[in-house]
């Protein structure tokens, strides 16, 4: 796990994304936070964060510390006029709605806004070290953080005192800011950012009703974060609820020459395909500080158990060819595939529920992959079941031609 991890860090080491600490606590909701190389080393100073997620949220929200009692926290939720995000950070008082902190030095730099059915907030804050109620270290290797999000209709409001609503998800998290440590630009979630005419935020106060049509963003660490969780979600349960038992059963269920070959080569393409979706689901996983979670470790025994199944195929094949039927690695090729990826199918709907997807998604992966799991086994009964018929023939046929033979001979012909 060690050794995972520090690989996946070294592959971040030489991108933007190595000066930022990310955690997606699912539902396209991320927060990245960042601390510059002066910040780090002084241990005060600037430090700079994002929120980001799906428009159709009421509002998001990130805060320092470990409970909503005595934390610093920051808000979002769109404009009254739906084309940017108003930044309201607050105090945490319990379990009641927090209070605007008018002594909050928080700007929301260019790259905010609303744009393709998501909210983003890239701020910079000047005094989050100590705020009413608590304190940070800035170069911790355990800093406490708790999020939340509520889903519903959007806020709407300018003000950065606006009732809200209670969240209806929260949790906390503890992010390495060691590993968050570096850099020096003065937006880290935007690649490219041109001049604006004016900063859109200050000490307590909303952002600009309009976005600067000269800012440019890509999206930042998050949005790229949810791009590669989409491609891992798509192509991890297709090749375990489709490509593999459809590669298994067209052995089972075609004949003719080189139908060997065929499964061969559908099921070599289907693993190199589960080898990049676990590539994409290290890179998640070390992102977001989930490398430990139960999906993350099911789905790297998944992927390094099917590595037995080429040799053990092709040790079969060859056997086979020799001895005309099953031998020392015929079961263990066909019991051991079907195991462990059925165990992948499982491990598809535990990373459902890792990434907070709905209960209606989560309804529909499970009512495709019972019916295909189902048709699988179908299949492999109904050809059990001809080969049974088959071998049983074959074996009538042969007694036939014994006695057939033996009366012949008893009447000397």
């Amino acid at each position: 796990m060690y050794i995972l991890k520090s690989l996946g860090v070294l592959a971040l080491a030489t991108s933007v994304f190595a000066q930022n600490v990310t955690y997606c606590p699912g539902a396209g909701v991320c927060y990245a936070v960042n601390v510059p190389a002066a910040t780090a080393s002084s241990g005060s100073g600037d430090i700079y964060f994002q929120i980001s997620g799906p428009s159709t949220m009421s509002w998001i929200g990130l805060g320092q510390g470990s409970q909503m009692t005595g934390s610093n926290i920051f808000m979002i939720y769109a404009n009254a006029a739906g084309t940017n995000v108003t930044l309201s950070p607050r105090l945490g008082t319990g379990n009641s709605q927090p209070s605007a902190d008018t002594t909050a030095e928080v700007t929301l730099l260019s790259g905010s806004g609303i744009s393709n059915n998501m909210m983003v907030a890239n701020v910079r804050c000047s005094n989050c070290n100590s705020w009413s109620g608590g304190s940070m270290s800035l170069t911790s290797s355990s800093s406490a953080w708790i999020w939340a999000y509520k889903t519903g209709s959007a806020v709407s409001s300018n003000s950065v005192s606006a009732s809200v609503s209670q969240h209806t998800k929260y949790g906390d998290i503890t992010l390495n800011l060691q590993n968050a440590a570096g850099g020096s630009s003065s937006n880290p979630f935007t690649t490219t950012v041109a001049s604006t005419t004016s900063s859109s935020s200050s000490s307590s106060s909303s952002s600009s009703d309009s976005n600067s049509d000269s800012t440019t963003d890509d999206g930042g660490a998050p949005g790229r974060l949810n791009m590669v969780i989409m491609a891992h979600a798509v192509l991890a349960p297709i090749t375990f609820v489709l490509f593999f038992p459809i590669g298994a059963m067209i052995i089972r269920l075609l004949s003719f020459k080189g139908v060997v070959w065929l499964h061969a080569g559908w099921m070599v393409t289907t693993y190199i395909i589960v080898l990049g979706a676990m590539g994409m689901g290290v890179w998640i996983a070390v992102m977001t500080q989930q490398l430990d979670t139960y999906h993350s470790i099911i789905g790297l025994v998944v992927v390094g158990a099917l590595l037995l199944q080429p040799v053990s195929g092709i040790t079969h094949h060859l056997l086979y060819k020799k001895t005309g039927g099953t031998n020392v690695t015929t079961y263990p090729h066909i019991w051991w595939g079907r195991a462990v990826v059925t165990l992948g199918i499982i491990n598809g709907g535990f990373g459902l529920q890792l990434s907070g997807n709905t209960t209606k998604g989560e309804v529909a992966y499970a009512i495709v992959a019972s019916v295909m799991w189902v048709l699988w086994m179908v299949v492999i009964v109904f050809s059990f079941a001809r080969g049974r018929r088959t071998a049983e023939k074959d074996t009538i046929y042969a007694v036939e031609m014994r006695n057939g033979n033996s009366t012949s001979d008893m009447y000397g012909h």
